[in-house]
């Protein structure tokens, strides 16, 4: 509107400055008011498209990994504390902890990130969704399939062989999570140049995802599609036999009746999906993930220095670890890190 257009100008000319992204929040980060696992959970919950990405970033909102974080930074602080005074006063009889002692609590904290490491599998989970493969040879039914499992004809379908020539991916919800499932190009032998560009995307999907179906309409075919990934193979075209063929090591499903539950049901249990909503603390970002694998590794290269080692290495390891903990709360990290976190709120807020 022109009125309000006007008012910002005029405070604008008089030595207002516009707000930038994630201001105000920056600002009680630098206050002592949040940290940044806080505000990493503000932008989860605003961009949650599931009820389990939303109790996710819920979770980091409320500081229950930034909780965890600061306890082992604490026992990395005692640690160092007590390393230090030993290799500064040699000669005073004190009371510290003994070599066997400090080894013991490293290991305690080693174990500790290693399960949260392990959470992250089912953070990702929560917050991004399984993505889903759809492979197999021309016309077994991919495309058929992936409108049965979205409910809604998002894919082209015919009889005609390599019709489908790209990947496409789409998402449903089921429960509390998303399925991103892509379908790709029939695979076979060809000599078309666009039809062999789609097969090497088909391949390309299979692999960057986190399980694939190898979809198939003949009973007897037990092919085996090449990746390192899971696969669930999945018998398509039931409709077609007056009696069902014995699959035992398939998913037995018509697209075109639309009997794909099982799929979702299969998928869901295999993930684990189902602890969600009873985990405590889920580690969803990728940032979090980077900062804890390097924190355990500073750790492991504490207890290597324990057990071959003087005291002024173990320290040394145990104050990066302290470090690389704090990048995950906020205590050392970066002004850039900083900056690109808040920058993904929106204006002022």
């Amino acid at each position: 509107p022109a009125v309000v257009q006007a008012v910002i100008e005029a405070c604008l000319k008089n030595g207002a400055v516009p707000a930038q992204n994630g201001e105000f929040s920056k600002r009680a980060f630098v206050n002592g008011k949040q940290n940044l696992t806080n505000a990493e959970g503000i932008i989860e919950m605003i961009e949650a498209e599931t009820a389990s990405a939303a109790k996710a970033g819920a979770a980091l909102m409320e500081n229950k990994l930034g909780k965890k974080i600061v306890d082992l930074q604490d026992r990395l602080l005692d640690l160092v504390s007590a390393g230090e005074v030993v290799l500064d006063y040699p000669e005073e009889d004190l009371e510290m902890p003994t070599g066997k002692q400090i080894l013991h609590t490293l290991q305690e904290i080693r174990d500790n990130l290693d399960g949260l490491i392990r959470t992250s599998t089912l953070g990702k989970v929560a917050r991004y969704g399984i993505d889903v493969a759809i492979v197999g040879a021309p016309n077994v039914g991919k495309s058929s399939l992936l409108n049965a499992l979205l409910a809604e004809d998002r894919a082209i379908v015919s009889d005609i062989c390599g019709t489908t020539r790209d990947t496409l991916k789409e998402s449903v919800g089921y429960k509390d999570i998303k399925f991103n499932f892509v379908d790709t190009a029939g695979l076979r032998k060809t000599e078309n140049v666009i039809e062999q560009e789609g097969i090497k995307r088909a391949i390309a999907a299979a692999n960057s995802a986190d399980v694939v179906l190898n979809v198939t309409d003949n009973p007897a075919d037990r092919s085996v599609f090449p990746t390192i990934k899971p696969q669930i193979r999945v018998f398509n075209k039931c409709d077609l036999y007056a009696e069902l063929p014995c699959c035992d090591d398939s998913l037995i499903v018509s697209a075109k009746s639309g009997n794909v539950d099982v799929i979702k049901e299969t998928l869901y249990d295999m993930f684990c999906a189902g602890d969600i909503q009873s985990a405590d603390v889920m580690v969803t970002s990728e940032r979090h993930l980077e900062c804890l694998k390097r924190a355990e590794s500073e750790i492991n290269d504490a207890i290597a220095a324990a057990n071959a080692t003087t005291m002024d290495i173990v320290v040394t390891s145990m104050k990066q670890a302290w470090a690389t903990l704090g990048e995950v709360t906020g205590t050392s990290a970066t002004e850039d890190v900083i900056d690109r976190i808040y920058s993904k709120f929106c204006l002022g807020k």
